[in-house]
This record gives structure tokens, sequence and C-alpha cells, in this order.
């Protein structure tokens, strides 16, 4: 700093020249470095391709340049921001650099307008978007192929969309929004990446395959799916050493599928809505809890009857039309819907499992199941059966401990002598044996009356309140189906009334108690899919059937009588 004694000396003045001197200079030197460019990394580009601005300014900058007027012909997908400054012998620099990733906003003539930064104008640009979806020969970098595996199918038919996402270079972080399609269900059913060589160059290929149905007839717009990702940046300094210093080795791109229409063709009149099921394929199969070979009065066994329909939703398969018939009853289990998925597109299954318990010995057939369906390769409708299936019926073995009803016997030439007691003796003996009930029932109310309820037997966290045998058992019965846990707890809640054991605590201890034999199956179906790895649910319909025969036993002997048919003939 010149003070001002040492600036009326000559010394003086001749410093006090040369700083203005260089002061002048070095901000005319500014005023010529200060400058803004612009360039882009291409100028024609696909529909559905991204392109990268980049705008340099030489010089301190504060703030950004207004992108505003960018909007009225591409979409920003991102903006980024980078400062250098250069130390020098004799001479420093700073610059800033914006670069943008833009997608354009349809084919034809795109502008990227000039920007203003303090002072400073840039160059425009024009840019030429194709209106053809990028190919494999034109060796870009970058592009997605869009595949729709039939131009036309019916409402409610599976169509498959594919999109093959290709990079040459290593792309990272790829992500697209999920596809929405106005007017259809959508399902992405497949994914996949592999290598693929196109014209000596190559791709690194991510796949991705959408089912899409239909819901009504007419033309369904598809529209372009746009993907986001990273690729390494050629221009980074720092790449040679394996990344960039500061983390910015790589840049942001974008790339678009191409828009599709699929024309869509309303169902065959002549078939109603509920019985349209357009499928490449449907069947019918069954599977049994055993061999039916041979069945037993009383004694149940599952029929599992699988529909599987490929090209179909399992939500869309019909239920099957299922009766009791002549010598059995049904009681059929909640139905199960899957679907799987892959490259060729959805496979639905509907599942309906019945406990089947024959009524009476003999011959049981099963009647023939029929499924009626649109096949979409013949285009002609179709009829998939199920034969009927018949089995023999055998009467169930006598119970061990059951009352022996000794056979009639018949004297028809016999006739019983006049009985020689008075009738007067039988209207005493009557009377008395009348005042004799009516004295015991009052007793036995009088008795009960000063009894004091029990307290629950039910160690698993019941109400504490004694429940009778029968709420107990209706307990049983009416538990909703495939609420396991409650079902067993119930069981065991009746098993401990109905014996009067409070300590009951297993199932194979309500085998023993009810002497059903036939439950010792169920009950291990019943613990494998609570606690194993059993795939198939318990019968429950079957497990009340056979709780209620034991009651019936039970109450029999109580009341002195022969058990009556559980299962009477038709």
């Amino acid at each position: 700093m010149v003070t001002p004694a040492l600036r009326h000396t000559p010394a003086g003045q001749r410093l006090c020249r040369l700083a203005i001197g260089l002061l002048l200079a070095l901000l005319a030197g500014a005023a010529l470095a200060s400058e803004l460019t612009a360039s882009v990394d291409r100028t024609r580009v696909g529909e559905g391709e991204s392109l990268t601005l980049t705008l340099r300014y030489q010089g301190q900058a504060l703030g950004d340049p207004d992108f505003s007027d960018l909007g009225r012909d591409f979409d920003i997908l991102s903006t980024q921001r980078q400062s250098h400054l250069s130390l020098g012998t004799g001479s420093n620099s700073s610059s800033t650099e914006w670069r943008l990733t833009l997608m354009p906003k349809g084919p034809g003539q795109r502008v990227i307008p000039s920007f203003r930064f303090k002072g400073e104008v840039s160059d425009a640009f024009e840019i030429t978007v194709s209106d053809q979806p990028p190919k494999a020969d034109d060796r870009r970098p970058l592009f997605v192929e869009t595949e729709l595996d039939q131009p036309q199918v019916h409402e409610g038919e599976q169509a498959l969309l594919t999109l093959r996402v290709h990079s040459a270079l290593p792309l990272a972080s790829l992500g697209a929004p999920e596809l929405e399609v106005a007017g259809a269900r959508v399902l992405r059913v497949d994914e996949n990446q592999y290598q693929r060589t196109l014209d000596g160059i190559d791709y690194r290929v991510v796949e991705i395959t959408y089912a899409l149905f239909p819901e009504e007839p007419g033309q369904l717009a598809i529209p372009a799916l746009r993907f986001s990702g990273e690729v390494p940046d050629g221009r980074d300094p720092f790449r040679a050493f394996g990344g960039s210093l500061f983390g910015q080795g790589r840049k942001p791109v974008a790339v678009s599928s191409a828009p599709r229409v699929l024309e869509v063709r309303p169902r065959p009149a002549h078939i109603p809505p509920g019985d349209w099921l357009p499928s490449k394929g449907l069947s019918i199969a069954q599977r049994w809890s055993r061999e039916p070979t041979r069945l037993v009065v009383g004694e149940p066994i599952t029929r599992s009857l699988i529909i599987s329909a490929q090209g179909l939703e399992g939500a869309r398969l019909p239920p099957l039309k299922l009766q009791g018939g002549d010598g059995y009853k049904l009681y059929p289990d909640q139905p199960r819907v899957e679907d799987a998925t892959s490259a060729s597109g959805v496979l639905g299954t509907r599942i309906e499992s019945v406990a089947i318990v024959p009524t009476r010995p003999g011959k049981l057939t099963l009647p023939e199941l029929r499924v009626s369906w649109w096949d979409t390769v013949s285009g002609k409708s179709r009829e998939t059966r199920l034969a009927p299936v018949t089995v023999e019926v055998v009467a169930a073995p006598p119970t061990p401990g059951a009352p022996t009803i000794a056979p009639e016997v018949t004297a028809a030439t016999e006739t019983p002598s006049a009985d020689p007691r008075p009738p007067w003796l039988w209207w005493l003996v009557g009377t008395n044996a009348a005042w004799a009930i009516i004295a015991a029932l009052c007793g036995t109310l009088w008795w009960r009356q000063r009894r004091r309820a029990p307290k629950g037997i039910n160690e698993a966290g019941d109400d504490g309140l004694a429940h009778s045998e029968q709420t107990a058992f209706h307990r049983v019965r009416d538990c909703p189906r495939g609420q396991l846990a409650a079902f067993r707890e119930a069981i065991l809640h009746w098993a401990r009334i109905h014996a009067g054991n409070r300590q009951l605590k297993t199932l194979d201890e309500v085998v023993s108690v009810t002497g059903e034999k036939a439950l010792a199956r169920h009950f291990a179906d019943l613990d494998g899919h609570l606690y194993g790895e059993r795939a198939s649910a318990p019968d429950q319909g079957a497990i009340v059937e056979l709780l209620a025969r034991a009651r019936q036993r039970r109450k029999s002997r109580a009341d002195g009588a022969p058990l009556p048919p559980l299962y009477p003939a038709e």
C-alpha cells in the first residue's frame, strides 16, 4: 500500500502508476477471459434417447443460469455442477461447468436455446429427433427393443410385452417406474440378463417381460417406459486412475421404449361373459389323500381337484360344481388360488379340496367334471373333461365294546296265554311308578340348584366358566375353515369336558377317549400343517364327523339304546 507521504515523492508517483496499470491489465484480462460456451454430445438422436448438454463459464460464478426455456422441447433428467480452479506461476484461472441430461419431448426438430449469464450469451443448437426406434446397426451405446408377442388379442386374453435394454457401456443403477396401461391389468412376469453381440458390438441386455390383460375391446395404447441409469464419464480426468477423486466418475443416462398399440377384439358373441376363459391350454387333474381303491362307510377321504390354465389368472378360473350324490356326502374346504409367472406369462391354478364321506356300502360313483374354455391358439371353443370315478365301499367294522343286538325270534305257531293278573293291579303299579319318576326328577333339580358351578377346565385360556359339552362341540363344528390353531384348541377343550379329564392335553389322548382310531391320521395332518412342513390342510369336516359319531355312541350307551346310524341310507 502506498502511504500519503510516499505518494508525493517521485518514486511514489511511479509506484502508483505501476499499480494502476497492473490493476487495469488484470481487469482487462478478466473481461477477455469471461465467456459462456455450450456444447452437446450429439445433435441427432432416436426417439426415447437422451443427450447431454454442457454449459461452461470461464470465471467466478455465483449462482446458476436460467434453464427454464429448455422445458419447451426437453425434460431435464438431471443437472450437475462442477467448479475448477487452476493455480500457476504468473496466472490463475477458474471456471464453472453445468452438465444437463435432456430427454426430447417427441420426434422432430428440437431447439436448445441460448443462455445468458453475467452478461455472456451461449450458442443455440438444433437437435434432430428421429421417429424410428433405435436399432442395433446404428451402433448406439444404449437403446431399447420393444416387442409384442402378437398384434391383436381378445378381451381378457394375455398379451406379452418384452422390453430389452441394450447397453454397450457398464450400466449401473438401472431403474424404471411401474408400467401402467389404461384399460388393462399388468403383471411383471419375468426378468433376465444376458450378453448379446450385434454387428461386432458386445451388449449387456436386461430383458423384462410384462403380461397384459385387456379389459375391453378397441385399441389398447401401451405407453413408452423410461429407463434411467449411470454410465462411466468419458471426460472424467481421474478415470484412468480407477475412478473420480470426488465421486463424479459416472454420468446419468436415460432411454425410453417405443410406444405400441394393441388391437383388442371382443369375445365371441355365443359365449356368455361368465364362461369366457381365453387360454393357451386348460387342464383338470385330481389328487387323493390316499389311494381310493376301497372306501369304508363313515371314513372320509379327501379329493383335491386342480384346474390349471396357461395365460389366465387363477382368480378368473370358475368354481367346480360339486354336489353330494347317492351314497356319499361332500364337505368342501376353502379353495386355493395361485399364479405362477415365467417368460411364457401367467399360469393360473385353482385347487378345490373336498372330503367325501361314504354313507352306505356298495358302488360309489363320482360324476364326470367338465370345463369349457376358448383356445387362443386355434381360435376355437374347447372342453376339458375329468372322467367319472367309481370305487367300492364296504361296511365299517363293528366298534369294540358296542352293545350286541340279539336277533329277533319269530314264533308264528305259538299263541300267548292270557294274563291271569287283574287290570286294577296294572293301574296301581303304573301310578306308583309315575310318582317315583316325579320324585326322582324333583330331587335331581333340587340337587343341581344346590351344586356350585364348576370352574373352567381349559388351562389354555378360556373364560373360566363351565361350558356344556354341547356348546363345546358347537365351538368345534362352527370353527371357520382355515383357522387351524383355534380348531385344535376347540377339540381339546371339548374332549376335556367329554371325558371329564382336566389333564387331557394331547390329540392322541382325544383318540383314546373317543375310540375313533380314524382320527389319528387326521390329527397327524392337523399338527403337521401347524407345526411341520405339510402343504395340504387337514379335513376339518371329516374330523367333525368323527367326533360327532363318538358323541352319538356315548349318548346311546348312556340311554341304553343301540347306536343309530350316523349316515342313514338315502
